[in-house]
Formats: structure tokens, C-alpha cells, sequence
């Protein structure tokens, strides 16, 4: 592991993304790639740039397109088309219309299809939460994930997010459905660590705590068994139906290329209808209460979801991100 600086990754990989487009929304691209690193989300920060500059060279991602489509709307609620453009770029053009739409009508949902991988499913709420906004966010991705009671990839690893704006920093819960995101896996196979559980099966069939063995294998299983199975689905469904976009199973295996993922924006204004002084107390009042919990042995205690995320982008931006030498390797190369 090697750490370099925000501003130097940034730089870096907006010379490699400046093939594909202008250099200000290269310049910008990169700062999502960083921003999400920088953050301590490694595994959907730079980690995933050099497989983006794949997706666009291969044509899974159209880097030409950067702005969504409206289809069609009633109120606050939205059908917009990405047309396989760039996926955060378009996602943050979502969050952005669901804060807008929330503004006016008190709670919005925006339905989006056709776009490529978003990255982090956080970034999207945090930019709801910021603006003083509730954000629940979703995603289906290809059949990365073996649905409990199957043998094989037959649903996705479906990220959803909630966030919530707080005055000493929003809070943010952001996960996938299995034991751990892909992106992590593949982390933690280069570094060569093994997981705390077996969360995949290895080619033989096998279950297995080796990521490298669940990466080349790319099954993995659902967190709680059936309850996650089940909860991938739904999201698979929802944001597939409310979109018309494309289900898990329309958008394939993770070898045949994940391409047209379905996504969905939901916005809450909660300053619009209740006193958010006294929203406030009561969350202070909850989160100082887990804060104090003893810890269990070998434990550092219990936080809420995203509360150290200042204390995480102060390190890294002191230290530098760390990112593998691998990973870094090819964003150098990218830039030459």
C-alpha cells in the first residue's frame, strides 16, 4: 500500500479521462474517483478507475454522454433515460433534480435507466443530507450475487444508501447486499488478507473466506442469508419497474460486461413539515447514547453510520489515500 495526495490523484487520472472528454468534466470525474478514496471508500473510489477507462474504451460506457434524459414526470416523481452515459456524472445530475423536486413538493423520487456503474451509492445521499435533505438511493447491478437457495449468479449485489443531514456532519449508511462490496474483495486479494467469514464460493463450489478465490470465482453470497436474497431482489425490481430499465437479469452476468444498470432517487424534505431543531436533539440524544456503550472485547465501540467520515477525509488528506501499488500503477500509466 502506498499513499499519495488528493490533488496528485486527481491530477493523474484527469490526464487518463481526458481521452474521453473535455478536460474540466475529466477534471471533475477524477475529483469523484479521489473524493470517494479520500472519504475511506476504497473499494468505489480509485480502486474503480482504471475498469472505468476499460468500460469506456470497450463501449460498455458512453463517455460522449454526461447529461440524463427526461422521459417523463407527474409531481415529484421522474423517469430520466442515461443512455449508458457516465454513470456518477449522471447520478449527481439525479441526487441534484431530487433535492430540486423535494424543494417544491416535500418528497421527490427520481427513476433513472440505462446508466453505467454510479461507483459510490453514498455520494448521493451525502449531496441530500448536505442540503438538509433525507436521501434513500438504490441500484441494480449485474448477477454478481448467488440468491439464496441457488448454486449460481443469479441476482444482483444491489447497493442502497440512507442518509441524514446533521449539523456535525451528515450521516451516511451506505451498503451492498452481500458481506462485503466486490471492490473491497478485490482489495483485500491484492493485498492478500483473508475475510473474518466466508462470504463466497470458490470454483469448485466450495465456500470459501479467500477473496481471491471468491473474485476469480465472482460468487458470492448474500449477507443473512434469505434476508438479504430477499432484499436484493426488491431493489432489483423497484428501480427496474419504476425506471422500465433493465433487471439484473437483463443486464447479465458480471462477464458479459455491466452495462444499463437501473437507479433510483428518493429525497425527503423534512424542514418543510417538522421542527428540525427538535429532530436534531433527538438524533444528538440516540448518537450519544450508542457513543457511550461500553465496547465488547476487541471492539472500538459503536458509532453512527458515517460519523468519523470527517475524522477519515482529515487522515487521508494528511497522510495521502492509501491506494495498492497496482492500482496506482495503472493510473500512472494512464497518464502518460
Amino acid at each position: 500500500m502506498i499513499y499519495v495526495t488528493y490533488d496528485e490523484a486527481i491530477a493523474k487520472m484527469t490526464k487518463g479521462l481526458s481521452r474521453f472528454m473535455d478536460e474540466a468534466t475529466a477534471a471533475h470525474f477524477a475529483g469523484i474517483f479521489a473524493g470517494n478514496s479520500l472519504d475511506g471508500v476504497y473499494s468505489h473510489g480509485m480502486n474503480r478507475y482504471p475498469r472505468y477507462l476499460e468500460d469506456m474504451k470497450s463501449g460498455l460506457c458512453d463517455p460522449s454522454v454526461t447529461q440524463a434524459e427526461k422521459v417523463s414526470g407527474l409531481g415529484g416523481l421522474e423517469v430520466w433515460d442515461a443512455h449508458f452515459g457516465v454513470g456518477p456524472l449522471i447520478a449527481e445530475q439525479m441526487a441534484q433534480r431530487a433535492i430540486e423536486l423535494a424543494r417544491t413538493h416535500g418528497i421527490a423520487c427520481v427513476a433513472l435507466r440505462n446508466n453505467s456503474h454510479w461507483l459510490r451509492a453514498g455520494r448521493y445521499g451525502l449531496m441530500m443530507a448536505d442540503a438538509g435533505m433525507m436521501g434513500i438511493c438504490m441500484t441494480n447491478t449485474c448477477m454478481n450475487l448467488v440468491a439464496y437457495g441457488a448454486k449460481e449468479p443469479s441476482t444482483g449485489n444491489n447497493p442502497i444508501t440512507f442518509a441524514i443531514p446533521r449539523r456535525a456532519g451528515s450521516l451516511v449508511m451506505d451498503m451492498a447486499v452481500s458481506q462485503y462490496a466486490f471492490g473491497k474483495l478485490e482489495i483485500m486479494a491484492q493485498e492478500g488478507g483473508m475475510l473474518d467469514t466466508a462470504c463466497g464460493y470458490d470454483l469448485e463450489g466450495n465456500l470459501t473466506n479467500d477473496p481471491r478465490k471468491i473474485t476469480q470465482s465472482k460468487l458470492m453470497t448474500p449477507m443473512a442469508l434469505w434476508k438479504g436474497s430477499a432484499l436484493s431482489i426488491m431493489i432489483d425490481l423497484m428501480t427496474a419497474m419504476l425506471s422500465l430499465g433493465r433487471t439484473s437479469l437483463e443486464i447479465g452476468k458480471p462477464g458479459d460486461g455491466e452495462k444499463g444498470m437501473s437507479q433510483m432517487f428518493i429525497c425527503m424534505n423534512p424542514a418543510a413539515v417538522i421542527d428540525m431543531d427538535k429532530a436534531e436533539e433527538q438524533m444528538e440524544r440516540t448518537v450519544a447514547f450508542l457513543n457511550r456503550l461500553e465496547p465488547k472485547e476487541g471492539m472500538s465501540g459503536v458509532h453512527a453510520p458515517g460519523e468519523n467520515l470527517e475524522k477519515t477525509r482529515q487522515r487521508n488528506r494528511e497522510r495521502g489515500i492509501p491506494v495498492t501499488e497496482g492500482t496506482w500503477q495503472k493510473i500512472l500509466d494512464s497518464a502518460v
